[in-house]
């Protein structure tokens, strides 16, 4: 029998970590038997209870339940922000399976194997939904340098063919932009960039991106874009809820439902403008105008975009377009 007292102290805490939480205890006995059948360890009770505490000296908040036991408390992540993130990371659509299991594993390491059954539930999530790009990672760890050091990035972009993989657009062109945000939106994560030799952003999925490298060349400033002297994520992520390119525009629309107030700030945020008058309940906001016109049409029986007048003439164009389409058998 191996008897690595000098060791031991660490293979208790792992035990700890994984046999513990505040509805599980182990006692001495069952420490003792644990470290003799996992780690090939004999210790005497009092050397488990000499270690224990030597743990609580360094700052583990380890519980002492009497003849109860005695578990391992505080973990790095409360239970309301590890289910916040694990449930990030199981809604993001962007995510391999397999590197959205292993983030968690990761995420819940030093957790009990009780309280990890809580976070084990991806496989309810319909896997059809997610692709399988295993290059987003490094795609994304690459976005990251070149942000925080200010440099152009070149890529290739890509589309989905009919065999369900990712084919380079423009024959393999090489896009060389300057990337500014990373944003998750409704499950992908999205890059906010700009082309040089326009004034306006741009947005790519980053799932799409391949052979990424980061250029020895400063990025254009944000605040030097057209419009741009006083950007804000959070607004232009309010106005962007489908991120499709297009101008902004300030637009009123009328609302037939008061329930629907719930999900326009939802989507639109809290900086709306809400009010009533005798011809019914409208409100006012700033929207990417391509991404209104797709979200009138998911709630089109309960709202009517009334402003600008020239975006509500292409939501009618739209709306023909499609009953023709509907019309043709």
């Amino acid at each position: 029998m191996l008897n690595d007292k000098k060791s031991s102290v660490l293979y208790i805490l792992e035990i700890l970590q994984k046999y513990t939480d505040k509805y599980h205890s182990l006692n001495y006995s069952q420490i003792r038997e644990k470290l003799s059948r996992l780690y090939d360890i004999t210790l005497e009770r009092k050397t488990i209870a000499r270690d224990i505490d030597i743990l609580i000296e360094k700052g583990y908040d380890i519980i002492k339940r009497g003849n109860y036991g005695v578990y391992l408390g505080c973990r790095e992540f409360e239970e309301g922000e590890l289910l916040f993130l694990t449930d990030a990371i199981y809604s993001s659509r962007s995510m391999p399976t397999k590197y959205a299991k292993d983030l968690v594993e990761k995420l819940t390491r030093d957790y009990s194997i009780y309280e990890k059954k809580k976070y084990k539930y991806l496989e309810k999530i319909d896997d059809g939904s997610r692709v399988n790009n295993k290059q987003l990672f490094y795609t994304i760890e690459i976005l990251n340098e070149a942000i925080e050091q200010g440099k152009k990035v070149e890529f290739q972009y890509n589309s989905y063919g009919l065999d369900k993989k990712l084919i380079p657009k423009k024959d393999g062109k090489k896009y060389i932009i300057n990337p500014y945000y990373m944003v998750n939106n409704h499950g992908k994560y999205y890059l906010i960039c700009n082309y040089d030799k326009y004034d306006n952003l741009a947005n790519y999925k980053i799932e799409c991106i391949s052979n990424i490298k980061i250029i020895d060349e400063s990025i254009r400033p944000l605040k030097s874009l057209l419009g741009q002297e006083n950007f804000s994520i959070k607004n232009y992520m309010q106005e962007h809820i489908y991120m499709v390119g297009g101008k902004t525009v300030y637009a009123k629309i009328m609302i037939y439902s008061e329930e629907r107030i719930n999900d326009i700030i939802s989507w639109f945020g809290e900086k709306i403008s809400l009010f009533k008058n005798e011809k019914g309940i409208f409100a006012e906001f700033s929207v990417n105008e391509e991404s209104l016109i797709y979200w009138a049409l998911q709630y089109g029986e309960h709202v009517e975009i009334v402003e600008p007048k020239e975006t509500r003439k292409k939501m009618i164009e739209t709306l023909n377009k499609i009953i023709k389409k509907y019309n043709k058998n």
